[in-house]
């Protein structure tokens, strides 16, 4: 099924059961992930709250698209956006038969996120939430009103209290959740000038994304940069990319969902970024394509495979390229992020950008944590304080873990040796923002000889401190959990 009209009055029971914010971004600029172990004695409740929250909160894919219509038109703000997701711990614990889990369609949903085999930190390294916490459930909640937000949170968790801590209420009467069984995690929009979204680093983010409506196709044709009559690369994407039944009986369908919390290192960052533009002789505004390259992008979003320089109309959007003419890596490295990430089947011999297009995901992340300070290139790294504490949270939907995210993570960004089609006698080396392992060392086109390469290292200052796998269930299947467990 390819991308869907959604004011064709046929989709609307598809799009009524799904949640929101799967098919397309819930666009909020502020945002709450919240972590919940529900009490060993509280099953009962905690499956009749999941039912309620189901039926009076939780927005469909139909009620987004209609607030983003509203919006559109009126100007009235989409107001609170709430999704609810479970783990393969959660549905142990609510009871779910084995036949009528996710399990069934994707097995490292039930091994979970701590045995997924990525190269992350030890478990005893991950932060208390998903480290301590047994996480049976995550409600996203959204808002562009931080106080809006801070209220819903409030009474969210006002609702799910007793459900956690069960018979074991502390004395004082103060709400020690952080310490129990719950953990949330705030997210925080950055955006530019251009008003396009930013990740710490100073990089526009969430550019390439699947498109799964043909007003978005259709959006996007109309915008090619540089010419519109060429397609060098198609974001149109079919349901099946991220749509997949329940279980293998199912008709109503769900998605896979990745939650991972990386910390950015803004600081030594930029250090390093300066560094890297001395050491391939990259002076005054050129220095700026050193972070490109690492990127593959420069922070307007301009892509370094089209231009040498930032500042390409509509670079925040810019999406329509393929790497057919820069198949030696001379623009845009291999090991470049977004190249790593995306090959667009420039990766494998005989590969296509139809085979690539398979492993992409819908993103949604966001970035967590505030900074005082610009990112812009100009800005001196010596202003950003040391350490981390911002980051981003990263998440996804997808069809398949084992075919989507873990294949993204394993098999190009921490594979040395990808693309598989890069023509240097030495390994590509590892994305050198989310890659993990042993080599760092990376080719870069040396700015210093006029041609050639040459091996420079770039520290791994993305550190992940955490995550889960959840699945996000229909809205029926959730309202459902209303009724007795079934064996």
């Amino acid at each position: 099924m390819s991308a869907i009209d959604q004011n064709d009055t046929a989709n609307d029971e598809l799009l009524g059961a799904i949640q929101g914010n799967i098919l397309k971004g819930h666009g909020r600029d502020r945002t709450a992930n919240i972590f919940l172990e529900f009490h060993p004695d509280r099953i009962g409740q905690a499956r009749a709250w999941i039912a309620q929250f189901a039926h009076t909160t939780v927005t469909s894919a139909k009620e987004q698209l209609a607030q983003t219509e509203r919006f559109k038109r009126h100007k009235v703000p989409g107001g609170l956006f709430a999704g609810l997701y479970i783990s393969a711990a959660g549905y142990d614990f609510l009871g779910v038969p084995e036949a009528l889990r996710p399990d069934t369609i994707d097995s490292p949903f039930g091994r979970g996120m701590r045995e997924a085999q990525l190269n992350d930190p030890p478990v005893d390294k991950w932060e208390p939430t998903f480290r301590a916490l047994k996480i049976h459930v995550m409600v996203l909640l959204g808002h562009d009103d931080k106080l809006a937000l801070s209220k819903a949170v409030a009474e969210l968790i006002g609702t799910v209290r007793p459900l956690t801590i069960g018979a074991d209420i502390p004395p004082d009467g103060i709400d020690h959740f952080m310490s129990t069984k719950i953990g949330i995690e705030y997210g925080n929009a950055i955006r530019n000038a251009n008003g396009d979204g930013l990740e710490h680093f100073g990089y526009v983010d969430g550019i390439s994304q699947p498109l799964f409506f043909r007003d978005e196709v259709e959006l996007d044709k109309s915008e090619r940069v540089p010419n519109a009559k060429v397609q060098a690369w198609d974001p149109e994407a079919e349901l099946d990319l991220v749509l997949v039944p329940e279980h293998r009986d199912a008709q109503t369908r769900g998605s896979f969902f990745v939650f991972r919390k990386l910390e950015q290192d803004v600081r030594a960052f930029k250090l390093a970024e300066r560094e890297l533009a001395d050491q391939l002789c990259l002076k005054g505004e050129s220095a700026e394509l050193a972070g490109a390259m690492l990127v593959g992008r420069f922070e307007d979003g301009t892509p370094v495979t089209m231009l040498n320089q930032p500042g390409m109309i509509g670079s925040g959007n810019a999406n329509n390229f393929n790497y057919d003419d820069d198949q030696l890596g001379r623009q845009c490295p291999f090991h470049g992020h977004v190249r790593k990430t995306n090959p667009r089947g420039s990766g494998v011999e005989g590969g296509s950008a139809a085979d690539d297009k398979l492993r992409m995901m819908a993103r949604r992340g966001i970035p967590y944590g505030q900074r005082d300070v610009s990112t812009d290139f100009d800005c001196q790294p010596e202003q950003f304080p040391d350490g981390g504490g911002v980051g981003l949270l990263f998440q996804s939907f997808q069809a398949s873990l084992e075919r989507q995210f873990e294949f993204i993570q394993k098999s190009w960004a921490n594979n040395i040796q990808f693309p598989f089609t890069n023509p240097g006698p030495d390994a590509t080396g590892l994305d050198p923002l989310i890659g993990q392992g042993d080599m760092r060392d990376n080719s870069w086109p040396s700015g210093c000889s006029g041609s050639g390469t040459t091996k420079l290292s770039f520290p791994a200052l993305v550190t992940m401190k955490g995550g889960e796998y959840f699945f996000a269930p229909s809205l029926p299947t959730l309202r459902g959990f209303a009724n007795p467990v079934q064996h």
